[in-house]
Protein backbone atom coordinates (compact mmCIF):
# COMPACT_ATOMS: atom_id res chain seq x y z
CA UNK A 1 0.00 0.00 0.00
CA UNK A 2 1.44 3.38 -1.02
CA UNK A 3 2.02 5.87 1.68
CA UNK A 4 -0.59 8.98 1.87
CA UNK A 5 1.26 12.24 0.23
CA UNK A 6 -0.22 14.41 3.00
CA UNK A 7 -0.71 13.78 7.07
CA UNK A 8 -3.30 16.72 7.54
CA UNK A 9 -5.46 17.97 4.48
CA UNK A 10 -8.23 20.78 4.46
CA UNK A 11 -11.03 20.45 2.06
CA UNK A 12 -13.57 23.64 1.99
CA UNK A 13 -12.58 23.48 5.57
CA UNK A 14 -15.36 26.32 7.32
CA UNK A 15 -16.37 26.74 10.66
CA UNK A 16 -18.94 29.25 12.24
CA UNK A 17 -19.56 30.43 15.79
CA UNK A 18 -22.74 31.22 17.18
CA UNK A 19 -22.25 34.73 19.43
CA UNK A 20 -24.66 35.26 21.86
CA UNK A 21 -25.69 38.78 23.78
CA UNK A 22 -25.43 37.19 26.99
CA UNK A 23 -26.67 34.10 28.63
CA UNK A 24 -30.37 34.69 28.95
CA UNK A 25 -29.99 35.19 25.34
CA UNK A 26 -29.29 31.66 24.98
CA UNK A 27 -32.32 30.78 26.90
CA UNK A 28 -34.41 32.62 25.35
CA UNK A 29 -33.65 31.31 21.79
CA UNK A 30 -34.10 27.54 23.02
CA UNK A 31 -37.86 28.56 24.34
CA UNK A 32 -38.90 31.13 22.28
CA UNK A 33 -37.17 29.10 19.17
CA UNK A 34 -36.59 32.75 17.24
CA UNK A 35 -33.00 33.47 16.46
CA UNK A 36 -31.04 35.50 19.55
CA UNK A 37 -28.16 35.11 17.85
CA UNK A 38 -25.29 36.27 14.91
CA UNK A 39 -23.27 33.81 12.82
CA UNK A 40 -19.47 34.51 13.34
CA UNK A 41 -17.61 33.12 10.24
CA UNK A 42 -14.05 32.10 12.03
CA UNK A 43 -12.67 29.96 8.66
CA UNK A 44 -14.22 30.08 5.40
CA UNK A 45 -13.60 27.40 2.45
CA UNK A 46 -10.14 26.80 3.65
CA UNK A 47 -8.03 23.99 1.82
CA UNK A 48 -4.60 22.87 2.17
CA UNK A 49 -2.24 19.80 2.45
CA UNK A 50 0.78 19.33 4.64
CA UNK A 51 3.19 16.64 4.08
CA UNK A 52 5.40 14.24 6.50
CA UNK A 53 8.14 15.86 8.02
CA UNK A 54 7.01 19.57 7.20
CA UNK A 55 6.85 22.27 9.55
CA UNK A 56 4.18 25.11 8.65
CA UNK A 57 3.52 28.28 10.38
CA UNK A 58 0.17 29.61 10.78
CA UNK A 59 0.13 33.16 10.84
CA UNK A 60 -1.51 36.03 10.85
CA UNK A 61 -3.55 39.34 12.96
CA UNK A 62 -5.21 38.43 15.95
CA UNK A 63 -8.79 36.87 14.42
CA UNK A 64 -7.35 35.83 11.53
CA UNK A 65 -8.54 32.64 12.28
CA UNK A 66 -5.60 30.77 13.33
CA UNK A 67 -6.40 29.31 16.67
CA UNK A 68 -9.59 27.68 15.26
CA UNK A 69 -7.43 26.17 11.88
CA UNK A 70 -5.10 24.38 15.27
CA UNK A 71 -8.32 23.67 17.66
CA UNK A 72 -9.81 21.38 14.40
CA UNK A 73 -6.64 19.84 13.36
CA UNK A 74 -6.34 19.07 16.95
CA UNK A 75 -9.86 17.47 16.92
CA UNK A 76 -11.28 19.62 19.96
CA UNK A 77 -14.15 21.13 17.69
CA UNK A 78 -15.66 19.76 14.19
CA UNK A 79 -16.42 22.47 11.41
CA UNK A 80 -19.60 23.44 10.68
CA UNK A 81 -18.54 22.49 6.53
CA UNK A 82 -16.25 20.57 4.97
CA UNK A 83 -13.56 18.53 6.03
CA UNK A 84 -10.24 17.91 7.87
CA UNK A 85 -7.92 14.79 7.92
CA UNK A 86 -5.00 14.47 10.11
CA UNK A 87 -3.14 10.33 9.74
CA UNK A 88 -1.49 9.25 12.96
CA UNK A 89 -1.21 10.27 16.96
CA UNK A 90 -1.79 14.02 16.91
CA UNK A 91 -0.60 16.10 20.51
CA UNK A 92 -1.71 19.85 21.02
CA UNK A 93 -0.15 22.76 23.09
CA UNK A 94 -4.25 25.11 22.66
CA UNK A 95 -4.72 27.67 25.34
CA UNK A 96 -2.95 27.67 28.57
CA UNK A 97 -4.15 24.50 30.77
CA UNK A 98 -6.21 22.94 28.39
CA UNK A 99 -6.48 19.48 28.95
CA UNK A 100 -5.18 19.54 31.99
CA UNK A 101 -7.44 18.77 35.20
CA UNK A 102 -6.78 21.78 38.01
CA UNK A 103 -7.40 19.40 40.92
CA UNK A 104 -5.36 16.67 39.79
CA UNK A 105 -0.95 16.60 40.29
CA UNK A 106 0.83 17.16 37.07
CA UNK A 107 1.78 13.59 37.72
CA UNK A 108 -1.64 12.40 37.46
CA UNK A 109 -2.04 14.98 34.44
CA UNK A 110 0.73 13.04 32.26
CA UNK A 111 -1.21 9.62 32.84
CA UNK A 112 -4.81 10.97 31.73
CA UNK A 113 -2.96 12.99 29.05
CA UNK A 114 -1.29 10.02 27.60
CA UNK A 115 -3.76 7.79 27.49
CA UNK A 116 -5.99 10.31 25.94
CA UNK A 117 -3.36 10.08 23.06
CA UNK A 118 -3.46 6.50 23.12
CA UNK A 119 -1.03 5.31 24.72
CA UNK A 120 -1.18 1.73 26.93
CA UNK A 121 -0.90 2.16 30.25
CA UNK A 122 2.89 0.29 30.12
CA UNK A 123 4.52 2.64 27.74
CA UNK A 124 2.89 5.54 30.48
CA UNK A 125 4.46 4.27 32.88
CA UNK A 126 7.90 3.96 30.68
CA UNK A 127 7.60 7.37 29.25
CA UNK A 128 6.48 9.10 32.80
CA UNK A 129 10.15 9.69 34.46
CA UNK A 130 11.11 11.16 30.76
CA UNK A 131 7.88 13.68 30.72
CA UNK A 132 8.55 14.82 34.77
CA UNK A 133 12.71 14.63 33.71
CA UNK A 134 11.67 17.11 30.85
CA UNK A 135 9.71 19.05 32.68
CA UNK A 136 11.55 19.96 35.16
CA UNK A 137 8.68 20.87 38.03
CA UNK A 138 10.98 19.41 40.24
CA UNK A 139 8.54 18.19 43.62
CA UNK A 140 5.92 20.11 42.33
CA UNK A 141 5.18 17.32 39.86
CA UNK A 142 2.78 16.11 42.62
CA UNK A 143 1.58 19.28 43.55
CA UNK A 144 -2.01 20.16 42.01
CA UNK A 145 -1.92 21.85 38.72
CA UNK A 146 -3.71 24.96 39.69
CA UNK A 147 -1.11 26.07 42.32
CA UNK A 148 1.11 25.67 38.87
CA UNK A 149 2.04 29.27 37.33
CA UNK A 150 1.82 29.75 33.75
CA UNK A 151 5.13 28.97 32.58
CA UNK A 152 4.79 25.48 34.81
CA UNK A 153 1.59 24.73 32.94
CA UNK A 154 3.57 25.37 29.33
CA UNK A 155 6.30 23.09 30.82
CA UNK A 156 3.90 20.36 31.63
CA UNK A 157 2.29 20.49 28.32
CA UNK A 158 4.74 20.63 26.23
CA UNK A 159 7.20 18.05 27.86
CA UNK A 160 3.67 15.57 27.63
CA UNK A 161 3.61 16.46 23.79
CA UNK A 162 7.07 16.56 22.69
CA UNK A 163 7.84 13.06 24.89
CA UNK A 164 4.52 10.82 23.54
CA UNK A 165 5.94 10.38 20.04
CA UNK A 166 3.52 12.53 18.06
CA UNK A 167 2.98 12.07 14.36
CA UNK A 168 1.71 15.53 14.51
CA UNK A 169 2.40 18.50 16.95
CA UNK A 170 0.54 21.37 17.43
CA UNK A 171 1.83 24.37 19.07
CA UNK A 172 -0.40 27.73 19.04
CA UNK A 173 2.01 30.63 20.73
CA UNK A 174 2.47 28.74 24.25
CA UNK A 175 5.76 29.17 23.91
CA UNK A 176 5.58 32.96 24.46
CA UNK A 177 4.67 32.24 28.01
CA UNK A 178 7.37 30.58 29.20
CA UNK A 179 11.02 31.98 30.21
CA UNK A 180 13.81 31.80 27.63
CA UNK A 181 15.51 28.96 28.97
CA UNK A 182 12.64 27.02 28.42
CA UNK A 183 11.33 28.81 25.16
CA UNK A 184 15.15 27.94 23.77
CA UNK A 185 14.90 24.18 24.91
CA UNK A 186 11.57 23.69 23.58
CA UNK A 187 12.43 25.76 20.31
CA UNK A 188 15.52 22.92 20.06
CA UNK A 189 13.10 19.99 20.72
CA UNK A 190 10.88 20.94 17.95
CA UNK A 191 13.98 21.37 15.12
CA UNK A 192 15.10 18.06 16.26
CA UNK A 193 11.21 16.68 15.82
CA UNK A 194 11.12 17.89 12.49
CA UNK A 195 14.50 16.61 11.71
CA UNK A 196 13.37 12.98 13.04
CA UNK A 197 10.62 13.17 10.09
CA UNK A 198 7.69 14.65 12.65
CA UNK A 199 4.90 17.12 11.48
CA UNK A 200 4.55 20.46 13.12
CA UNK A 201 1.77 23.21 12.80
CA UNK A 202 2.90 26.31 14.78
CA UNK A 203 1.19 29.50 15.41
CA UNK A 204 3.57 32.42 16.69
CA UNK A 205 3.82 36.27 16.02
CA UNK A 206 7.61 35.35 16.31
CA UNK A 207 8.22 35.79 12.41
CA UNK A 208 12.35 35.22 12.75
CA UNK A 209 11.51 32.18 14.82
CA UNK A 210 8.93 30.28 12.34
CA UNK A 211 11.69 31.24 9.50
CA UNK A 212 13.87 29.39 11.14
CA UNK A 213 12.17 25.70 11.38
CA UNK A 214 8.79 26.07 9.08
CA UNK A 215 9.30 25.17 5.57
CA UNK A 216 6.23 26.68 4.87
CA UNK A 217 3.60 29.15 5.95
CA UNK A 218 -0.02 29.68 5.86
CA UNK A 219 -1.18 33.52 5.81
CA UNK A 220 -4.93 33.68 7.10
CA UNK A 221 -6.72 36.90 7.12
CA UNK A 222 -10.37 37.21 8.22
CA UNK A 223 -10.86 33.05 7.92
CA UNK A 224 -9.47 33.16 4.50
CA UNK A 225 -6.69 32.07 2.85
CA UNK A 226 -4.53 34.49 1.59
CA UNK A 227 -1.21 33.25 0.60
CA UNK A 228 0.16 29.70 1.30
CA UNK A 229 4.05 28.77 0.13
CA UNK A 230 7.34 28.99 1.54
CA UNK A 231 7.97 30.30 4.50
CA UNK A 232 10.30 33.54 3.54
CA UNK A 233 7.86 34.47 0.38
CA UNK A 234 4.94 34.70 2.49
CA UNK A 235 6.31 36.40 5.60
CA UNK A 236 7.35 38.71 3.53
CA UNK A 237 4.38 39.51 1.49
CA UNK A 238 3.04 39.72 5.42
CA UNK A 239 5.38 41.94 6.64
CA UNK A 240 4.84 44.18 3.47
CA UNK A 241 1.20 43.99 4.76
CA UNK A 242 2.27 45.32 8.20
CA UNK A 243 4.49 48.04 6.84
CA UNK A 244 1.21 49.27 5.06
CA UNK A 245 -0.95 49.22 7.62
CA UNK A 246 1.63 50.87 10.13
CA UNK A 247 1.94 53.44 7.47
CA UNK A 248 -2.10 54.37 7.71
CA UNK A 249 -2.21 54.33 11.38
CA UNK A 250 -2.82 51.10 12.89
CA UNK A 251 -1.06 50.33 16.04
CA UNK A 252 1.24 47.41 14.66
CA UNK A 253 4.71 48.54 15.50
CA UNK A 254 8.61 48.29 14.09
CA UNK A 255 9.18 45.38 12.23
CA UNK A 256 12.07 44.02 14.65
CA UNK A 257 9.46 44.24 16.83
CA UNK A 258 7.27 42.04 14.98
CA UNK A 259 10.10 39.60 14.29
CA UNK A 260 10.81 38.65 17.97
CA UNK A 261 8.78 38.28 21.47
CA UNK A 262 10.32 39.88 24.19
CA UNK A 263 13.52 38.65 25.75
CA UNK A 264 12.92 37.74 29.65
CA UNK A 265 15.03 38.53 32.09
CA UNK A 266 17.54 36.39 33.19
CA UNK A 267 19.05 35.19 29.76
CA UNK A 268 21.86 33.53 29.60
CA UNK A 269 23.58 36.39 27.66
CA UNK A 270 23.55 39.56 27.32
CA UNK A 271 24.44 43.03 25.68
CA UNK A 272 26.15 45.23 27.98
CA UNK A 273 27.39 47.81 25.14
CA UNK A 274 27.22 48.72 21.52
CA UNK A 275 28.86 52.05 20.35
CA UNK A 276 29.71 53.22 16.95
CA UNK A 277 33.41 53.10 16.41
CA UNK A 278 35.85 55.77 14.51
CA UNK A 279 32.68 58.40 14.43
CA UNK A 280 32.38 61.14 17.62
CA UNK A 281 29.08 63.35 18.95
CA UNK A 282 26.01 62.50 19.47
CA UNK A 283 24.56 62.35 16.20
CA UNK A 284 27.40 60.31 13.95
CA UNK A 285 26.76 61.09 10.09
CA UNK A 286 28.05 58.90 7.18
CA UNK A 287 28.09 59.09 3.97
CA UNK A 288 27.69 56.79 1.19
CA UNK A 289 30.85 54.41 0.68
CA UNK A 290 32.58 55.28 3.64
CA UNK A 291 33.53 51.55 5.80
CA UNK A 292 31.27 51.38 9.55
CA UNK A 293 31.73 49.53 12.59
CA UNK A 294 30.08 49.12 15.10
CA UNK A 295 31.71 47.73 17.97
CA UNK A 296 29.19 45.23 20.77
CA UNK A 297 29.96 44.01 24.04
CA UNK A 298 28.38 41.04 25.83
CA UNK A 299 28.26 38.52 28.48
CA UNK A 300 27.56 34.98 28.91
CA UNK A 301 26.92 32.92 31.92
CA UNK A 302 28.61 30.24 30.73
CA UNK A 303 32.33 30.38 28.44
CA UNK A 304 31.03 26.95 26.63
CA UNK A 305 28.33 28.86 25.65
CA UNK A 306 28.25 29.57 21.50
CA UNK A 307 26.73 32.60 20.28
CA UNK A 308 25.45 34.30 17.32
CA UNK A 309 25.61 37.65 16.81
CA UNK A 310 22.82 39.70 14.27
CA UNK A 311 21.91 42.97 13.22
CA UNK A 312 18.88 44.57 11.65
CA UNK A 313 19.23 48.11 9.45
CA UNK A 314 15.51 49.81 9.67
CA UNK A 315 14.27 52.55 7.73
CA UNK A 316 12.43 55.37 9.26
CA UNK A 317 8.87 53.42 8.31
CA UNK A 318 9.87 49.99 9.29
CA UNK A 319 11.13 48.43 6.49
CA UNK A 320 14.08 45.92 7.14
CA UNK A 321 16.46 47.37 4.68
CA UNK A 322 19.10 44.74 5.09
CA UNK A 323 20.11 41.64 8.32
CA UNK A 324 23.23 41.14 8.79
CA UNK A 325 23.94 37.69 11.07
CA UNK A 326 27.40 36.20 11.93
CA UNK A 327 26.02 32.76 11.02
CA UNK A 328 25.56 33.81 7.54
CA UNK A 329 28.63 35.76 7.13
CA UNK A 330 32.93 34.65 6.58
CA UNK A 331 32.99 31.14 8.38
CA UNK A 332 30.01 31.28 10.00
CA UNK A 333 31.57 30.16 13.35
CA UNK A 334 29.98 31.31 16.51
CA UNK A 335 31.46 33.62 19.24
CA UNK A 336 32.54 30.98 22.47
CA UNK A 337 34.99 30.15 25.07
CA UNK A 338 34.60 33.61 27.25
CA UNK A 339 32.11 35.02 29.52
CA UNK A 340 32.97 38.41 28.62
CA UNK A 341 33.30 39.19 24.24
CA UNK A 342 33.70 42.28 22.19
CA UNK A 343 33.01 41.93 18.51
CA UNK A 344 33.04 44.46 15.69
CA UNK A 345 30.41 44.33 12.86
CA UNK A 346 32.09 45.93 9.69
CA UNK A 347 30.28 47.37 6.87
CA UNK A 348 33.45 48.08 4.34
CA UNK A 349 31.46 49.97 2.35
CA UNK A 350 28.51 51.49 3.53
CA UNK A 351 25.81 51.27 0.57
CA UNK A 352 22.85 53.27 1.75
CA UNK A 353 21.46 56.63 0.34
CA UNK A 354 20.99 59.61 2.43
CA UNK A 355 18.44 59.25 5.38
CA UNK A 356 18.07 58.51 8.67
CA UNK A 357 18.32 54.43 9.44
CA UNK A 358 17.73 52.45 13.37
CA UNK A 359 19.42 49.06 14.05
CA UNK A 360 18.45 46.42 16.32
CA UNK A 361 21.70 43.81 17.93
CA UNK A 362 20.62 40.87 18.90
CA UNK A 363 22.34 37.83 20.58
CA UNK A 364 21.68 34.74 19.32
CA UNK A 365 21.43 30.79 20.07
CA UNK A 366 24.13 28.56 18.43
CA UNK A 367 21.77 27.72 15.49
CA UNK A 368 20.82 31.90 15.17
CA UNK A 369 17.11 31.05 16.34
CA UNK A 370 16.37 32.17 19.49
CA UNK A 371 17.33 36.01 21.00
CA UNK A 372 18.80 35.95 24.29
CA UNK A 373 19.05 40.09 24.00
CA UNK A 374 18.20 42.81 21.87
CA UNK A 375 18.97 46.18 21.96
CA UNK A 376 17.64 48.72 19.81
CA UNK A 377 18.97 51.85 18.49
CA UNK A 378 16.99 54.53 16.65
CA UNK A 379 18.93 56.91 14.03
CA UNK A 380 22.20 54.71 14.31
CA UNK A 381 22.80 55.53 11.13
CA UNK A 382 22.72 59.12 9.80
CA UNK A 383 23.43 58.81 6.03
CA UNK A 384 23.97 62.84 4.69
CA UNK A 385 24.64 62.94 0.57
CA UNK A 386 25.24 66.37 -1.38
CA UNK A 387 23.13 64.49 -4.13
CA UNK A 388 19.64 63.30 -4.20
CA UNK A 389 18.82 59.90 -5.18
CA UNK A 390 15.46 58.05 -4.78
CA UNK A 391 15.86 53.95 -2.33
CA UNK A 392 17.45 53.06 0.30
CA UNK A 393 20.86 51.55 -1.34
CA UNK A 394 22.92 52.38 -4.55
CA UNK A 395 23.36 49.10 -6.16
CA UNK A 396 27.12 49.62 -9.08
CA UNK A 397 25.63 49.74 -12.55
CA UNK A 398 26.66 51.43 -15.75
CA UNK A 399 24.18 52.49 -19.33
CA UNK A 400 26.13 51.87 -22.35
CA UNK A 401 25.05 52.95 -26.00
CA UNK A 402 24.74 49.52 -27.97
Amino acid sequence: MNEAPFVVRARGLTKHYRLYPGPAARVLEWVTRRRRHELHEALHELDFEQARGEGIAIIGENGAGKSTLLKLVAGVTQPTRGEIEVLGRTAAILELGSGFHPHFTGRQNIRLNAALLGLAEDEIRRREPEIVDWSELGSFIDRPVREYSSGMVVRLGFSIATQVDPDVLIVDEALSVGDGYFQKKSMDRMVRFIESGGTLLFCSHALYAISAFCQRALWLRNGRRVAFGPTHEVVREYETYLMGRNANGAPTGSAADRRETAISEGAPAHIVEVRALDRSGARPVWHLGEPVRFEMTFATDDPARAIHCGALIEAEDGTVVASLGSQSSGDGETFTGSVRHRVVLEIESLPLLKGSYSMTFLLLDERGLHVYDRRDIRQALLVESEHFESGFVRIPHCWRHE
